[in-house]
């Protein structure tokens, strides 16, 4: 019985850590993202350093994760495109072992999506479809798909972009803050 009590338990930190994880990483994360129309300025990264140092205080590799990943959003505002590119590099690897461990990686964004949304910022679009195609096969989210027809089309490939978006207008919980940007671009592919 009191094995049982103690397992229960330690479930209970894991999920309650687990909880902080994701809260703090999606803060964090919409920190990063806000600072991006302004260049990331120095004076702006306030509300970003404060969820950076609370992930720091959280032992685990899914906090190191989301640390790395809100660091790359920061590169990424800031156009710093080598740095951006090896805090990637660094959030793969740490996505792989969590996937390994049988705990994906997903806050703020699992690594394909995250990827596709941080090369998009820059400019780099080859390197956006190509994640955003992985991101589309390993779990096919509206987010993956709308990102796949946005890389594509800045691509000119409006037949991919088209799939994309067709795919994206079929998937549950499509944001309705994209629900006419996916009805406007429809309208090019008939």
């Amino acid at each position: 019985m009191r094995f049982i009590l103690i397992a229960c338990l330690l479930l209970q930190v894991k999920a309650d850590v687990d909880r902080d994880v994701q809260r703090i990483a999606m803060e964090g994360w919409r920190a990063a993202r806000a600072i991006a129309p302004k260049g990331g300025a120095l004076e702006l990264l306030g509300p970003v350093n404060v969820r950076l140092k609370e992930l720091d205080e959280i032992p685990g590799m899914t906090a190191r994760y989301a640390e790395t990943a809100i660091r790359a959003a920061v590169s990424a505002a800031q156009e710093e495109r080598e740095e951006m590119a090896l805090l990637l590099e660094h959030a793969r690897s740490l996505s792989d072992l969590l996937e390994l461990a049988g705990t994906p990686a997903e806050w703020p964004l699992p690594i394909d999506e995250l990827e596709g949304e941080l090369w998009l910022e820059v400019d780099r679009f080859p390197e956006a479809r190509d994640a955003y195609e992985r991101a589309t096969k390993a779990r096919g989210t509206a987010n993956s798909w709308i990102g796949l027809a946005r890389a594509s089309d800045k691509l000119g490939d409006t037949v991919t972009a088209c799939r994309a978006y067709g795919t994206a207008a079929g998937t549950p919980n499509l944001p309705t803050s994209v629900e006419l940007e996916v009805s406007l671009y429809r309208l090019k592919c008939k």
